[in-house]
Formats: structure tokens, sequence, C-alpha cells
């Protein structure tokens, strides 16, 4: 067997993740990171192991998302070295490090999605973050309107969108999967206006929110212009301890489609299907975690069944 590296070998793993279909963007990056850690660490391994593992796994484990992804790859990969005759890598043992709680979303009132939108439309124009003024408030209208997960929309492909038939192709956002999404024509039309404006800046673009390079913006431009947008429409919100972030549109989108639906008097068991396939989860039960997340959404249900009230007689109680 050939003396490779780990980074030799970890560049081969995700070489053939990708070439199976995979974006494998975040995990590569974990990847990377434990990586150069474990180099440092210990300059001559060449696999996985327990010592460079656990210590690496120590720096996060005050950020149970991240710890619970880099887990769940570097398990991967050391799986994928056993397969191949490297029996001594270090695998993580199951179980090892539990699902993250899960962070109470925030859901928006009509009054703070105005304000956060206005604030939006209002964004200084900087030199040489060309664009960016405009990209910002279409991304998160997209975001609000949709539901889309973050990487979703700041990954979104110029050829896949086509505004005039009102939808976008959303490209093996979760694994190998991929979905149409349709928009309404509110939205289609603002689209419009922002690719003509967008166009002139970055001319045959391959990237519907560009950055300088035509290339996505990252994860962290996205949570911290949110931020700054946030927080500077809503100053006393600042120090108020509630965590908030752009993934927050995603539950609200939910959370107002089934209250748009109790108001309508449609059936939820109907209408779950299409939100689920909409939101590109693979099952019901993945779209009803975001059901049991909404506060008040019981309240709502409670309150539709008001009228029926005095049509169901009495019942004492045997104790009485």
């Amino acid at each position: 067997m050939e003396n490779k590296t780990l980074g030799w070998l970890a560049d081969e793993f995700v070489y053939y993740k990708r070439s199976n279909g995979y974006g494998y963007i975040t995990g590569a990056y974990y990847l990377k990171k434990y990586v150069e850690f474990a180099e440092r660490l210990a300059p001559d391994i060449n696999i996985p192991t327990k010592e460079t593992v656990a210590a690496f796994m120590d720096k996060y484990t005050s950020v149970q998302g991240s710890l619970y992804n880099l887990t769940a790859v570097i398990r991967e990969f050391s799986r994928y070295l056993i397969n191949r005759g490297y029996s001594e890598a270090y695998l993580i043992p199951a179980k090892r490090v539990s699902l993250p709680t899960p962070v109470k979303p925030y859901f928006f009132t009509e009054d703070e999605i105005n304000i956060f939108f206005k604030a939006c439309d209002n964004v200084n124009i900087i030199p040489n973050l060309k664009g960016r003024h405009l990209v910002i408030p279409a991304m998160y209208r997209v975001l609000y309107c949709c539901g889309l997960r973050c990487k979703e929309a700041r990954t979104l492909s110029h050829k896949n969108v086509c505004l005039d038939k009102q939808y976008m192709d959303v490209m093996q956002s979760k694994g190998l999967k991929s979905r149409r999404v349709y928009i309404s024509e509110e939205l289609a039309e603002y689209l419009k206006n922002y690719d003509r404006e967008i166009n002139f800046l970055i001319p045959d673009r391959q990237t519907f929110f560009p950055n300088n390079g035509d290339k996505p913006y990252c994860a962290a431009m996205l949570t911290k212009n949110f931020h700054r947008i946030w927080y500077g429409a809503f100053t006393e919100k600042k120090d108020s301890g509630i965590n908030i972030r752009p993934y927050d549109f995603r539950h609200h989108f939910v959370y107002a489609n089934m209250n748009k639906w109790l108001r309508e008097g449609k059936d939820f068991n109907t209408m779950l299907p299409y939100l689920m396939k909409y939101m590109g989860h693979s099952e019901v039960k993945n779209t009803l975690y975001y059901f049991h997340l909404i506060p008040d959404i019981y309240g709502a249900i409670i309150a539709k069944s008001l009228p029926l009230e005095n049509l169901v007689p009495e019942v004492c109680d045997e104790e009485e």
C-alpha cells in the first residue's frame, strides 16, 4: 500500500464524494480543518487517530452544531479508509455525539418584516463590494417568500432561475436531491428588476446572487449582514438575548403557511405533502419538525374550532 499522507487521503476522499455527485462543501471544510490540526499535533500522521480526533473534537464542545457535523464527517472518512485497507483508522463510536438541541426559532411580526425590508432597501452602496446593495435585499426576499435553506439561496445558478415562467430549480441541495420551486408573480417581477440591475454591474454572470468574483457569497456574509440590518433597524433588540438568524425565515415560511391554511379552512393532511415537496423534504415527518416549534399554532386551531363549541354536548365528569 502506498505511503500517502493524511492530507492526500483526505483529498482523495473529497474527490470520491464529489465524483459521486455530492457537493461536499461543508464536509470538505471540516475535514480540512481536522487535517491541518492533526498534522500540527502529530506531523507523521497518515490516518485519523483517537488522540488527534479527540483533541480536535474538544475544540468544538461549546458549538453543538459544528461538533455534530464534524463528527459525522470524520467518522465517514475513517469508514472510507477502513474499506480501503487502512484498518487502524480510528472510527468514532456511534452516538459519541448527540444531535444538537434545536435553536428556538424567531417568528416575525408583519411590522417587523416591513421594517426589515425597508432597511434592506437602504443598504449603502460600497464600490469595492460590487452589487452588494442589490443582492442583499433580493436574497433575503427569496428566503422569506420561498422558505429556502440559506445555502440554496446563496448558491442559486443564474441559468436555473426562470422568471418568465416563475420558478427556480434548486439543484442537489441535500445529498443528490433537486427540486423546482415556483414563485409568486410579485416576487418574479421584483427579481426581474433585480436581474436587470445586477446585469449592468456583472454582465453574463453565472451566479444569481453573485459576489465580486461571480461566486456565491459565504454563509458568514449572509448572517453578518442580516444581523447588521436587523439590529440597525431594531436597536432595542440587540442585547435582548434573543437568538435570530436568516434561517428563521424558513421557520416563518412554515408558520405563515399553516396559519393561512387554518384561516382558509384547508385540510392539513391534504396540504402537508405539497409543503413537504416545496421545502425539499423526503418525508412528511421532516416538515412536521417545524410544526412542533411553532408556539401559537395550537391557539389558532382552538380559535378555529370556537364556532363549533355549541354543537358539542357537554359531558359531566363521573366524579362530580
